[in-house]
């Protein structure tokens, strides 16, 4: 539970009392450890972060502000993970605001207001207290376009701290996409990258308005660019073996770039991050059959064919049996039909290609129809052309959105278009029901499958198949899941060591990343459930020392072993309720406080009850 947000939380049981009358005039020059010059101050001079604070809470009670503020700052860079550090320099700045606008300096205190928000958003206080300032000098602090137009100037002119908290404001009006892009833009420029890449993992996964969809390929290239500079990080780092994290990542930032340039096209530093990412790819594994794949593909966008071809040549050479194959070379032939980039050269060959492969086709195929079509319009030649899109119209009239143009472009008569029995809208609904039953059907198939070999023990096996499926759908929790179990279960085959240690954090990233999909299946809550529950037993030996340390009175270790712990596994609510009962012991009334209303708060939480408890998944 926060401290109150009107008052400075005490960590050493100080209440804290306002002495309106010491001002920050009257108070200036006459700071001291001792007891000279006016203001006799009791705490020690400040060696770490908890005795900074402790000075900032005593400077508070003197009304000290400017002081205070600046030691709990001093408290939080020393220990950013403290909450109760961060509260109270939220809390400092709040009591600063009130000071200065209760002397009349209202555009001051809305600058303290908003650092206030900026250190502990959650600071309702603060945000109550910035909409009265903005009513007094005449701005309506409830309408969306006067928080946008704010949020926007300060963005210009770089005073990224009202812009963040503007942001913010505009997201609690308006919660979409695009507002959640915004405010994750600012972030990022505010040097927050944990933050702002939160908030376009957020955009990318909600609603966006039709109009809007130049800038979802914005925040799509803008999660890439985050993303390569994240993997470029991880291969750097000596700690870590060589194209694990790195090459997870890469992939990642590819799929945000490609995602990118499906919504825009003409987006060419989107072209361009997707070919950095696979050309690195190539270069930590030059076997991989998905790195020259993807490498290809990146070629194919940027209209480079020869390179593309050469690529998806060598796919054929690693794995000539994979369908990607057949896909790849489909995609080739079809981007030469449509690009003004591809020569007449290039054009002929696709000619020869996609006639050979429909003589071979043991089936009659629309797509191949189709392209043989716009190849042949890009041959000047519409009456072949014509014959094509006739052919894979009566195959089937929805293979492609452009082949109802392409009759237009070849000034066919209206009829052409009309000669179904049933309507588009007809057969474009039965059609896309019988995609969604097949895709359900396969999915549910690929589940099965892998629960078997989860209970067969064949776990790398799993996690390989599991990772297939995951590329071809992202967003599937189920999977992520599952790939999670096979990880973990691994872990509890192997000994202690470096394997079973990497075993469980592979399990771990894929739990948190199934926790923040929000599937509506029940496969993302029991993800974080199955988080906490590892968490969980990783804590126990910390737990089981805190508790021998209880027991032998030393109150004090005992208590840092206790935090340990909870930086392990923080949904425990029985650790919380034991460093409570420590505190208490140890004097600190408000820290203790603080963990019982934890403890209470986890335990009313039905998931996070079961997940403290213990157990193992599946």
């Amino acid at each position: 539970m926060l401290f109150s947000r009107n008052k400075l939380a005490l960590a050493v049981s100080v209440t804290l009392v306002l002495a309106a009358a010491v001002t920050q005039a009257d108070a200036k020059g006459r700071r001291g450890g001792g007891g000279g010059g006016g203001v006799f101050l009791t705490t020690p001079t400040p060696t770490n972060p908890l005795e900074h604070n402790n000075r900032g809470v005593e400077l508070g009670s003197k009304g000290l502000w400017p002081d205070a503020i600046r030691e709990h700052e001093l408290a939080v860079q020393g220990d950013p993970y403290r909450v109760d550090f961060r509260t109270n320099l939220s809390a400092a700045h709040l009591e600063y605001g009130n000071y200065l606008r209760a002397r009349g300096r209202t555009y001051d205190a809305m600058v303290q207001f908003r650092q206030a928000m900026i250190v502990d958003p959650a600071n309702a206080k603060a945000d109550q207290e910035l909409d009265n300032c903005m009513k007094k000098v005449g701005k309506d602090p409830f309408d969306f376009a006067t928080r946008k137009r704010l949020a926007e100037d300060a963005d210009v002119s770089q005073q990224y701290d009202t812009a963040i908290v503007e942001w913010r404001k505009c997201v609690k009006m308006r919660d979409t996409g695009l507002m959640h892009f915004e405010l994750g833009k600012v972030l990022l420029k505010a040097g927050k990258d944990v933050d702002g890449y939160r908030e376009l993992r957020k955009a990318v996964s909600m609603e966006w308005a039709t109009d809007e969809k130049l800038e979802l390929a914005a925040c799509h290239r803008q999660l890439g660019d985050l993303l390569k500079e994240y993997a470029y990080k991880a291969k750097e780092d000596p700690n870590k073996p060589r194209g694990t994290t790195g090459m997870k990542r890469l992939y990642n930032a590819f799929i945000e770039y490609r995602r990118a340039v499906l919504l825009n096209p003409a987006d060419a530093t989107a072209v361009r991050g997707m070919l950095e990412c696979a050309r690195e790819g190539v270069a930590i594994k030059p076997n991989s059959f998905d790195n020259h794949l993807c490498l290809g593909a990146a070629y194919l966008l940027s209209g480079d064919f020869q390179h593309a071809r050469q690529e998806f040549e060598t796919c054929f050479k690693i794995a000539p049996t994979r369908p990607e194959v057949d896909q790849a070379r489909i995609a080739y032939h079809q981007y030469v039909a449509r690009s003004p980039l591809a020569d007449d050269a290039l054009v002929a060959a696709s000619v020869d290609k996609i006639r050979a492969a429909i003589d071979q086709s043991p089936t009659e195929n629309a797509r191949l129809y189709y392209i043989l079509g716009r190849l042949r319009e890009r041959q000047a030649d519409p009456e072949k052309a014509k014959k094509c899109y006739d052919k894979a119209w009566s195959i089937n009239p929805h293979i492609d959105p452009d082949l109802a143009q392409a009759f237009g472009r070849l000034g066919a008569p209206k009829e052409t278009l009309a000669t179904k029995p049933r309507t588009q809208e007809e057969l474009a609904k039965e059609m896309e029901d019988k995609k969604k039953a097949m895709a359900e059907l396969e999915k549910q198939k690929g589940y099965s499958e892998l629960d078997n070999l989860v209970e067969a023990g064949k776990f790398d096996e799993v996690i390989a198949k599991g990772t297939e499926q995951y590329k071809s759908n992202p967003k599937d929790a189920t999977i992520v899941l599952k790939i999670g179990v096979a990880h973990e279960r691994k872990a509890a085959s192997l000994p202690d060591g470096e394997e079973k240690d990497k075993e469980i954090n592979e399990a771990k990233a894929w739990y948190r990343l199934g926790a923040g999909l929000q599937d509506k299946t029940g496969a993302s809550a029991q993800a974080e459930q199955f988080l906490a529950q590892l968490d969980s037993s990783r804590a126990q030996p910390k737990i089981k020392e805190a508790d021998e340390l209880l027991a032998k009175g030393d109150l004090v270790s005992a208590a840092s072993a206790y935090r340990d712990a909870l930086i392990m596994a923080p949904r425990r609510s029985d650790v919380h309720r034991k460093l409570g009962e420590v505190l208490d012991k140890m004097g600190d009334k408000e820290g203790a406080r603080k963990e019982r209303e934890e403890a209470e708060r986890l335990d009313r939480s039905p998931a996070k009850k079961e997940a403290s408890e213990g157990g193992k998944p599946l």
